[in-house]
């Protein structure tokens, strides 16, 4: 439910010119008996950056080159085998690691023969291949390895060319013609390989309210039409051949009023309308927010949302499996909605040297129809028997669980201490969530024929409290910078709870391995790792009046070994030198 905003940097008239290099090492696994291959795993990362206006057009060129071998063990271990382990940055041969190149352009024509005319072109493409793996063979000897079958080589290619028109006319209205091509082609090695084009347009108008003499009034309002074109083998199963199509089409309008120095309202509504292989459903969706200035640094703000959300390909006809893993299509799966609140308090502050803002706030979101990727007996196959190769029938599968709520509030401080020559930057907060089943006794099993009774207390782990299943309620996050003239040193710190709910078949597969043959260790690993430690970051770095940067990194500095979701481990310390050269 979060918003994530993306700004272009258009170039001024000085052209720019940036180049980063940057080349890290991880450090060896705290469990020295987990580690059973030789070397140290390494990533190498180049970037560069030209902006430039030529005359009446803006021209920007960037590009990027990453070769990781990512934290985990390598596919195929070779005994004394030096030149085996030795950094080979365009090479993947290890769970985990990826190579990749992109390169991004931008162009923008500022004056055109019509008045109040621009245009532009945004496109970026990037090729790389990567071995990923979901979960951990076994603990504790080896959880940087991969579980048989679960480990997935993609060679991608993926694109988009973004064409825009922008136009202000002289009564003062703007419009905006947005439009994009997305492809994508991810060519893997376990028959799971996937496609698609994608077809976006959004035409958009805005007009300021002084046209009709009503100061402070904004209203926008706009069309969205998308067609998405998928092919892919795993999204074969149902009544599907792996050769999908989605639409979504919505029209939507907002309107913000301004109401004395003080006041800002702002309301909308949306209808949108969405469809897979031609089964679709539509909703009108409103918001409601307004801003409310109490005193000179003390804001009062609420919002209320709705919010619906249609099924994706991948959720009704993905048909795979994962070693004994098996994953299992819904056809019949319904859209999910929602309504969210929020009140917050935002208050400035100054004390002696050091001036900032306190939030605070409190929030809530009910969903009805939650969609949750649980376990369950979903197959086998039509036709198929059940075997030890289907695991009888067991897997995952997308499915409705009936309702949700999450609740919780936060408070975050962020201030600046300044100084004669130095300044600090500090930015620290903390986030509680009640995340719940309100349903917990539903049986959303869609196979009404079906004796297996699928509830939120038969497929979880821990119900204590009716947590949802891979939540954490407590986050909490800290960073401070210290600036002098050409230097700066910083340290930045998180915790969060750990996940005491997930999916109970992780651990059923272990207590039966005459159905799975499987043993994680997943069980005893969570009881000798009952909490998640506190990750700390650190960089330090130096700068130049001739563009020259230096700057260290080190990330989970006392080089923690722990994993927020289940089997699944996170990057041990990752230490990184990164030299950027830039010319203004």
């Amino acid at each position: 439910s979060g918003v994530i905003n993306v700004r272009t940097r258009f170039p001024d008239a000085r052209p720019l010119t940036r180049v980063s290099v940057q080349h890290g090492v991880y450090s060896t696994p705290r469990s020295s008996a987990a580690k059973y291959w030789k070397g140290a795993a390494q990533q190498s990362n180049i970037r560069f950056l030209h902006s430039q206006q030529m005359g009446s057009w803006d021209v920007v060129i960037g590009g990027n080159i990453l070769g990781d071998d990512g934290f985990l063990a390598p596919e195929n271990i070779v005994e004394n085998d030096a030149a085996k382990f030795r950094f080979q940055p365009w090479k993947v041969d290890r769970f985990g690691a990826e190579y990749r190149a992109r390169l991004n352009a931008n162009i923008r024509k500022r004056e055109t023969k019509v008045e109040g005319m621009s245009y532009g072109l945004n496109t970026n493409w990037q090729i790389g291949e990567s071995l990923n793996t979901l979960i951990w063979q076994n603990a504790p000897d080896s959880i940087y390895g991969a579980f048989e079958g679960a480990a997935t080589r993609t060679n991608q290619l993926i694109g988009t060319v973004d064409p825009y028109v922008q136009y202000l006319s002289p009564s003062g209205i703007r419009h905006n013609l947005r439009t994009r091509w997305q492809y994508l082609n991810n060519d893997n090695d376990n028959e799971q390989s996937n496609g698609s084009h994608v077809l976006y347009g959004e035409y958009q108008v805005f007009v300021d309210g002084n046209r009709w003499n009503i100061p402070g009034l904004k209203i926008t309002t706009g069309l969205v039409n998308l067609t998405a074109l998928s092919r892919a083998e795993l999204y074969s199963g149902g009544s599907s051949d792996g050769n999908n199509t989605a639409t979504n089409q919505s029209v939507y309008v907002q309107v913000d009023q301004s109401i004395g120095d003080r006041f800002n309202l702002s309301g909308g509504g949306r209808y949108e309308h969405f469809a897979v292989n031609g089964k679709g459903a539509g909703k009108p969706v409103f918001r409601l927010g307004g801003n409310y200035q109490l005193a000179e640094a003390t804001f009062l703000r609420s919002s209320y949302g709705q919010g619906f959300r249609f099924p994706t390909i991948a959720e009704r006809y993905i048909r795979t499996g994962l070693g004994a893993l098996q994953i299992y299509p819904n056809e019949e799966l319904r859209p999910e909605y929602s309504w969210s609140a929020e009140i917050g308090l935002k208050q400035g502050f100054k004390v002696g040297a050091f001036a900032g803002f306190l939030d605070l706030a409190v929030f809530r979101q009910d969903f009805e129809d939650f969609i949750e990727f649980t376990f369950g007996p979903w197959g086998p196959d039509e036709g198929e028997a059940p075997t030890e190769e289907n695991a009888y029938g067991l897997g995952f599968m997308s499915v409705n669980t009936g309702g949700s709520r999450v609740t919780g509030g936060e408070i975050s401080i962020n201030g600046r201490l300044q100084l004669d020559r130095v300044r600090i930057d500090i930015l620290t907060g903390y986030t509680y969530t009640d995340p719940v089943s309100t349903t917990p006794d539903l049986n959303y099993n869609p196979d009404s024929t079906s004796n297996y009774a699928a509830t939120y207390y038969g497929t979880s782990h821990d119900t204590t409290g009716l947590i949802l299943k891979y939540r954490s309620p407590h986050v909490f996050r800290f960073d401070a910078q210290i600036s002098g003239e050409k230097w700066f040193g910083g340290l930045s710190a998180r915790y969060q709870t750990n996940l005491r709910n997930f999916d109970q078949a992780f651990i059923s597969f272990e207590e039966n391995p005459a159905i799975s043959g499987i043993n994680w260790g997943a069980r005893d690993w969570l009881e000798q790792n009952p909490s998640l430690p506190w990750i700390i970051d650190a960089r330090f770095g130096r700068e130049w009046s001739n563009g020259h940067k230096v700057t260290l990194i080190v990330n989970n500095i006392a080089n923690q070994e722990y994993a927020i979701r289940p089997m699944a481990m996170e990057a041990p310390r990752l230490t990184t030198l990164m030299y950027t050269y830039e010319i203004n």
